[in-house]
């Protein structure tokens, strides 16, 4: 019953959204408040801290259909005014609510279980977790080959919990003033906090969370310095934050990021075996209209050992784009050998070997 409510308030929402985008005021008013209505009814079937999070994300939908009502009055008036900023996700924002859940991700059962039971369980059992004196928030760290998924599991803990999703990377983060990168870091989770809860997500962590040595420059110390004193605090009970990062090579972060209460779950994102690969084929061809060869696919599948989920994609687009360019009006297997001979894995075993040693010198298991 929560997921139907759930999927109803979204469904919601993205017609509110593409109503405002034809600027349809009245319409994104009406789709706004039913959003609205979905929230009040998710939040009192959960507890705790996800109880709050549904309330503040209701108050927040009704304030902006307080305003759609407005701009749609001022439009039948014939004053239509600006609506930038006001749909139902804050255009403005760098705050998105993604719609995938942990079900949409291929394969990688081990790291949903993890995130589940670390993550997004004491959240729905709020009252249970406590009474075993588990905390709500903290880390986990993703590490793997490049093109396995990272980014995509990070939005779908955020979708599976409804919550505001703030992802960033160093381009985020480094300023060109003194001071200034500081302060993004400071301004970032302060904005998450004015959240019952909310979800971070670092990309490339390697990259502002890097080994801290005598040749690193004086702002990367600083802004090292900044983040660790915020993260000191994504386990406060008050608006506690899930923080999520995310590494190709993790043998390059500083080990002060990576122990309790910090990025303190270790959880390995590999290359997509043989029933994932083809969940993520099959998923790539979903907006084909043509009939496709099911040995086209087959033989993808077990071709493509050791390809990333990127690079499977990658492999799909060509076999499109011949298709394309040969006027197919069907997806015959030679489609895919063709397309697969002009293509190869990005993940090379240099990648692949210093991951094992990192794991193996931090005793870290799969």
């Amino acid at each position: 019953m929560a997921n139907f409510t759930l999927d109803k308030k979204k469904e919601h929402e993205a017609l509110a959204e593409q109503a405002l985008k034809g600027k349809d005021y009245a319409k994104a008013f009406y789709h706004t408040a039913q959003a609205a209505k979905y929230a009040y009814a998710l939040a009192d079937k959960c507890e705790g801290l996800l109880k709050n999070a549904y309330e503040a994300n209701a108050t927040d939908l009704v304030a902006i259909a307080d305003e759609l009502k407005k701009r749609a009055q001022a439009a039948s008036d014939g004053r239509t005014g600006d609506a930038r900023g006001t749909g139902a996700g804050g255009e403005k924002c760098r705050v998105e609510r993604p719609t995938v859940r942990l079900d949409d991700v291929a394969g990688m059962q081990n790291v949903k279980d993890q995130i589940r039971l670390r993550l997004v369980e004491p959240l729905k059992r709020a009252d249970e977790a406590k009474k075993h004196g588990l905390k709500v928030g903290g880390g986990i760290l993703l590490y793997g080959p490049p093109g396995t998924g990272k980014t995509f599991i990070a939005k779908a803990v955020a979708g599976e919990l409804d919550l505001p999703f703030y992802a960033i990377t160093s381009a985020d983060v480094f300023g060109k003033y003194v001071g200034e990168s500081e302060n993004n870091i400071r301004n970032l989770f302060r904005d998450a906090r004015k959240n019952p809860l909310s979800v971070i997500f670092i990309d490339e962590l390697e990259t502002i969370f890097r080994k801290r040595t005598e040749s690193i420059h004086e702002t990367t110390q600083k802004v090292i310095t900044v983040i660790l004193q915020e993260l000191d605090g994504i386990n406060d009970r008050q608006n506690p934050i899930l923080l999520l990062g995310a590494t190709n090579t993790p043998w390059m972060i500083d080990e002060a990021f990576l122990r309790t209460g910090r990025f303190d779950v270790m959880a390995y994102v590999g290359l997509p075996d043989a029933d994932a690969r083809k969940k993520i084929i099959s998923n790539s061809f979903k907006d084909v209209s043509y009939p496709i060869d099911p040995d086209g696919v087959n033989f993808l599948v077990g071709a493509t050992d050791g390809y990333s989920g990127a690079d499977l994609k990658g492999v799909v687009q060509k076999v499109k784009q011949l298709a394309f360019d040969r006027n197919a009006t069907g997806y015959a297997k030679a489609l895919f050998e063709e397309a697969l001979a002009d293509s190869s894995p990005s993940c090379n075993a240099e990648t692949m070997a210093g991951i094992e040693a990192w794991e193996k010198a931090n005793d870290i298991k799969r």
